[in-house]
């Protein structure tokens, strides 16, 4: 039985991705963990001194506890599937020190969230968490975009880097999620230069069907413009990513793919790590 963390701040966001994840693993045994992390530091020396304990409690455990036990009845009654199941957890620590804690104690093998994007002004806020558990949280996390209806994934695109490796392991991890038989994997493997990349088609015909995917070696092109443009001239239902440690000054000083492209991410996005 998978262990699915599902990540929840009690906002539609967060709710439409649980219901993905609900009718994405419809046939799949899943124990899945609904988590609310709380800020501690939301609350001052000042409000601990001044509020009743009774009241303190009733603020920092009792309210969200009843919130996550009333969502995870939601999900329950509205799916009604006998192969799920709903766990609550509340925790108290930095947001992903405490998903880091949780994937280690409970064998979680995939984190669920939703965003709500970016426009403007609310790009700090999206940076917030989900960029955060991108590149702080080393576990596969699908990341579902507000508002977005469930659609089986069947069309995946696979962009590549030039450190990016293609094999059996990499492609059981996508396997995971989706149908090996019925997807259709677009692969976009992108350099600086010219390479002979006969790797990957062997490896793609080795583990696929001919009629099963699609190659492209793009050169020269940033990442993100060969994936924003692929986007807008095929019907993709999952875009999969496969995110290199960085150094913290370079992600500051320069981004990388994951973190433009996710901005403007209109499918669900597939994070794994190397």
């Amino acid at each position: 039985m998978k262990n699915i963390l599902l990540l929840t701040d009690f906002s539609q966001s967060s709710k439409n991705a649980m219901h993905y994840a609900a009718m994405l693993f419809e046939n799949k045994a899943i124990n899945f963990h609904l988590v609310y992390v709380h800020k501690a530091s939301a609350f001052t020396s000042a409000d601990l001194m001044t509020t009743g304990n009774a009241n303190l409690y009733a603020s920092i455990v009792k309210t969200p506890k009843e919130d996550l036990e009333d969502l995870a009845q939601d999900l329950q009654t509205e799916c009604n599937n006998p192969k799920h199941t709903y766990n609550v957890h509340i925790d108290y620590d930095v947001f992903t020190d405490a998903i880091n804690q949780f994937v280690v104690l409970n064998g979680i093998q995939l984190i669920i969230m939703g965003t709500n994007g970016v426009t403007g002004a609310d790009e700090v806020v999206f940076g917030s968490h989900t960029l955060n558990v991108i590149r702080k949280v080393s576990c596969p996390t699908l990341i579902i975009p507000n508002g977005f209806k469930f659609v089986k994934p069947k069309s995946i695109l696979l962009p590549l880097d030039e450190k990016d490796q293609l094999n059996q392991q990499r492609l059981n991890q996508i396997f995971n999620i989706v149908s090996k038989e019925a997807s259709r994997f677009h692969v976009l493997r992108i350099t600086e230069t010219a390479e002979d990349h006969t790797t990957d088609i062997n490896t793609l015909k080795s583990l696929l069907k001919s009629g099963n995917y699609k190659y492209h070696h793009v050169i020269n092109v940033p990442m993100d413009k060969v994936v924003d443009t692929y986007m807008q001239t095929n019907t993709i239902d999952l875009e999969v990513f496969i995110i290199q440690k960085t150094s913290f000054l370079e992600r500051l000083f320069m981004g990388s793919p994951i973190t433009k492209h996710s901005k403007i991410a209109s499918v669900p996005l597939y994070i794994l790590h190397d």
